[in-house]
C-alpha cells in the first residue's frame, strides 16, 4: 500500500510531524504563521510544501489545490492549535474561546470538514477539557458530531511513551468512517519498562561543574538555587520543609519556581516562555541548553531550530519557545502508529 498522505496544520517547529513521519505518513504540507517556525520547517522539510499563512484565512479547497489532491482523498490532518487560552498555567487570563486564539480549535475542525480526511489528530493542553466550565470542549465535540466524525479523546503523558518528561497533553483522534481505534498502551512506567531518566538522556552533556546560580540564572532569586537539593524547588526555603528563616510560603509559587532537576528522575514539562527563576534547572545550578531541551523533548540533535541567538543567549530565544511548544515526536509517533493501524494499513 502506498504511503499515507498527511496535511499538517499549526505545524510549529514540526514535533508532531516528526512523529507522523516515523509512523509512516508523508507530510505533504506544513502550515503555520510564525516566521521562526517557518524558517525551521523550511530547513528540515525540503520535500514538503511550507506555507506561511494564518490558518483562519485559508480554505480547504486552496490547501487541496496546493497538494494536488481531491476532497476526501487525504488520509490524515494533524496539528496543535493555539493552547494558551486553555492552559491552567495561564490562570487569570484563561479565556478559552473568548480569546481569538482559542477559536483556532474550530478553525482546525472547519478545515477537517472542508478537506474530509479519513482521520485527524488534534493535540492541545489538558485544560481544554475544563475551559469555560467544559462548554468549549462540548461545543467542539458537537461540531464534529455534526460533520459526522467519530471522535476519541484522552489525556496522555509523554513519559509513558519513552519521553524523559512529565508532559500531559490532550489528544483528539477522529475518523470519517467506522474504525477500531484504541489509544496506545503505556510502554514506560506502571508495570512496563522503567521511565527514561535525565541521566540516560542528557548525562553525556553534563560538564560536572557546579555553577553559581547568581550568575547562571540571575535575577532576585537566582542565587537560591545553589543550596536546593536535586528534585526540590522553592519549598526547600519554607517553614514546612524546616527552613529556620523561611523565604517563601507553601503553595505561594509555581511548582517550577527554583526547581532543580534530579538526574535519576524525569524532567517536568519544558516551558515555552520560562521566567527569571522558573525552571526546570539543571542539577549543576544552571539553565538547560537547547541541545538538552531537544533531547528531553525527544527531538533529534541535528534538527535545526531557528532563532537560537536572537537575544544573545539560548534562554528566552525563539528557538527555546519553539522547542517548549513542540509535541514530543515519540508521543506523536505512538498516537500516529495507532491511527495508521485503524486505517487498515500494514
Amino acid at each position: 500500500m502506498s504511503t499515507l498522505k498527511a496535511i499538517s496544520l499549526f505545524s510549529g517547529m514540526g514535533g508532531l510531524d516528526l512523529g507522523l513521519k516515523r509512523a509512516g505518513f508523508k507530510v505533504l504540507i506544513h502550515i503555520d504563521n510564525d516566521p521562526y517556525c517557518i524558517k525551521t520547517l523550511q530547513e528540515n522539510w525540503k520535500e514538503s510544501i511550507i506555507v506561511n499563512e494564518d490558518i483562519s484565512k485559508l480554505k480547504g479547497e486552496s490547501i487541496l489545490k496546493k497538494v494536488k489532491f481531491e476532497k476526501g482523498k487525504i488520509d490524515l490532518i494533524a496539528g496543535g492549535p493555539s493552547c494558551q487560552p486553555f492552559s491552567r498555567s495561564n490562570e487569570g487570563k484563561r479565556r478559552g474561546t473568548k480569546d481569538a486564539r482559542g477559536l483556532m480549535i474550530f478553525e482546525f475542525a472547519r478545515l477537517v470538514n472542508e478537506i474530509r480526511p479519513r482521520a485527524f489528530i488534534m493535540e492541545n493542553v489538558a485544560g481544554l477539557l475544563s475551559s469555560n466550565k467544559g462548554k468549549d470542549f462540548k461545543n467542539l465535540l458537537e461540531y464534529y458530531k455534526k460533520i459526522k466524525y467519530n471522535v476519541h479523546f484522552k489525556i496522555l503523558n509523554a513519559a509513558n511513551y519513552g519521553v524523559c518528561q512529565k508532559r500531559k497533553r490532550l489528544f483528539l483522534v477522529g475518523f470519517r468512517d467506522e474504525a477500531d481505534f484504541k489509544f496506545p498502551i503505556q510502554t514506560y512506567g506502571e508495570d512496563a519498562k522503567p521511565f527514561i531518566t535525565l541521566k540516560e538522556v542528557i548525562g553525556d552533556l553534563d560538564e560536572k561543574i557546579k555553577h553559581d546560580g547568581r550568575k547562571t540564572i540571575g535575577g532576585k532569586h537566582g542565587y537560591l538555587i545553589n543550596k536546593i537539593p536535586p528534585g526540590m524547588n522553592y519549598l526547600y526555603y519554607t517553614k514546612e520543609f524546616g527552613y529556620k528563616k523561611p523565604l517563601f510560603k507553601d503553595r505561594s509559587k509555581f511548582w517550577t519556581f527554583l526547581l532543580k532537576l534530579n538526574p535519576n528522575d524525569l524532567s517536568t514539562t519544558i516551558q515555552a516562555q520560562p521566567w527569571n527563576s522558573v525552571g526546570p534547572f539543571h542539577w549543576n545550578n544552571r539553565r538547560l541548553t537547547l541541545l538538552e531541551i531537544k533531547r528531553i523533548q525527544s527531538i533529534p540533535d541535528g534538527y535545526f531550530v531557528s532563532g537560537e541567538r536572537e537575544y544573545g543567549s539560548e534562554y528566552g530565544s525563539n528557538a527555546w519557545k519553539q522547542l517548549g511548544n513542540a509535541v514530543p515526536p515519540k508521543l506523536g509517533y505512538a498516537v500516529a502508529k495507532e491511527v495508521k493501524k485503524s486505517l487498515y494499513c500494514p
